[in-house]
């Protein structure tokens, strides 16, 4: 496949032509997600309980068995029968790096990927590599892997030399593969958040440390232009993919900015178009009236639309999309709103890949059966995280226990704080919801999980995660449907 550069606020082909780089990002694979793969936590621990419980071949097995089931060859060229041009890849540092043994390489990360890479040059589509989650955590949160919800990567040299160093090594790796679009230098960064998420650190109090931001990216560049001069690199804003007014100007010839933009009509229940109250996902998103006039307008009023205007550089959305998990009758609204989404974004000339291709029933261009083996093993324990809502990313809007709990217990606290006035309440509760329900209630609902399995010979893991296979998965025709009309606009 031919190498791609940027033209202005154009994506081209050495032979000139413009491509839109649109289709699906792939969490789930290379960096596990609780949500998408339906365990609770993050990966890191839960690997290392699996293989407590299964013991060291039966735990690598585990997980072995799923990845390879989670993406193969039939789904890349089920992504690409759609219209698509790209996927995009989270990447986890540990499948290329141990922390007991920095900068010294696993070649079998590097096979997982090379191989999947292969199978998207054969169907002729792109791929970007996303690094989902870094050394010393690029967030404060569980899609970055990171387990004790602090983020170190911004303030400590060792670990941004090992990320330096891993981007080197990859794009060594891949400088002369024209498959590969680009590299995404990391994801959701949040420069600001180094010891958690509080209430005078969050929302509407986190302020971007742009002079630091800066200065990462601009090394991190120069450090892969050292050996691929020919690649696109991708750099998201700050503060989950929003925050670009501090951005330094475009400073090499082929880069991409990236926004993210999880809009509150993506989230039910409710009617679209129509009227969403203000919510807190990784920002706050106002109240007001959804309709494709208000989807222009929102897309008009980011900072990352205004920065690719002003500096007329590409814009890519590398994160979006609807849920499909409250209802037959709600789904026709996420539908509806997720159609106008994609609409607007093609008519303002936007790369976009939706979030995500697979997962458990949430929002996947392809989903698990609910009745496959798998999960019918894991519902007590999936049941167990809906009660404490130990899975913030479906717990964005749906009440339950955990949260009940969380209520009374944030409107305790800020009764005692003398600086209760500087916060507000939904702001307060979010962080505690991290804190005790996504950190620690999902923590110990880990060991149910493991226990689920304990029993099970590498062969009975092997039919489970068959269940992960294309082949047996739901495809979610509506949205397919959706999805087509729009990627060959």
């Amino acid at each position: 496949m031919e190498f791609l550069h940027t033209n202005k606020k154009k994506i081209e082909t050495e032979s000139k032509k413009t491509v839109y780089l649109r289709g699906a990002c792939v969490g789930g694979w290379m960096n596990m997600e609780n949500f998408i793969n339906g365990y609770p936590g993050t990966e890191i621990s839960l690997r290392e309980h699996m293989k407590k419980r299964l013991g060291e071949e039966r735990g690598t097995c585990f997980f072995d068995e799923m990845l390879s089931n989670f993406l193969a060859e039939k789904d890349i060229a089920f992504i690409k029968s759609t219209g698509a041009s790209c996927v995009r890849l989270a990447l986890n540092y540990r499948h290329f790096e141990d922390d007991e043994n920095p900068y010294v390489y696993k070649e079998k990360g590097f096979r997982m990927l090379r191989e999947i890479v292969d199978i998207c040059d054969r169907n002729n589509i792109y791929v970007i590599f996303d690094m989902h989650a870094i050394q010393g955590w690029q967030n404060t949160h569980w899609h970055s892997d990171n387990d004790r919800s602090i983020s170190l990567f911004w303030t400590d040299a060792c670990y941004q030399n090992r990320y330096y160093a891993l981007m080197q090594e990859i794009a060594e790796r891949f400088k002369d593969c024209g498959t590969v679009a680009g590299y995404e230098l990391f994801n959701e960064p949040s420069s600001s958040c180094r010891s958690g998420d509080y209430p005078f650190n969050m929302y509407e109090n986190f302020t971007s440390d742009y002079q630091r931001f800066n200065r990462v990216v601009r090394t991190a560049v120069e450090k892969i232009r050292e050996v691929d001069k020919r690649h696109i690199i991708f750099i998201e804003g700050d503060s989950y993919g929003h925050n670009f007014a501090g951005l330094e100007e475009p400073f090499d010839d082929n880069l991409v900015y990236s926004s993210h933009d999880y809009i509150v009509s993506s989230f039910g229940p409710g009617e679209y178009p129509g009227h969403y109250d203000e919510l807190h996902n990784d920002r706050i998103e106002k109240s007001c009236y959804w309709d494709y006039e208000q989807q222009i307008r929102h897309i008009r009023e980011t900072e990352g639309w205004q920065f690719s205007e002003k500096y007329q550089v590409p814009l890519w959305v590398g994160e979006f999309g609807s849920q499909y998990c409250t209802g037959k009758k709600d789904n026709a609204y996420r539908l509806a709103s997720m159609d106008d989404q994609l609409k607007a974004m093609n008519q303002l000339g936007l790369h976009w890949t939706t979030w995500t291709y697979k997962d458990c029933g949430t929002m996947g261009w392809v989903t698990v059966d609910p009745e496959s083996e798998y999960l019918r093993k894991v519902a007590p324990v999936q049941k167990m995280k809906g009660l404490l809502a130990a899975e913030n990313f479906t717990a964005w809007r749906g009440e339950c226990p955990g949260k009940e709990f969380t209520q009374k217990f944030t409107e305790y606290i800020m009764s005692l704080l003398t600086e209760t006035p500087k916060y507000s309440f939904g702001t307060f509760q979010k962080c505690v919801n991290y804190t005790l329900l996504t950190g620690f209630s999902a923590g110990v609902l880990q060991p149910e999980y493991a226990a689920v399995f304990e029993k099970c010979s590498c062969g009975d893991l092997a039919g489970i995660m068959k269940s992960f296979a294309f082949e047996n998965c739901i495809i979610n025709q509506p949205f397919i449907d959706i999805l087509k009309k729009r990627l060959i606009q």
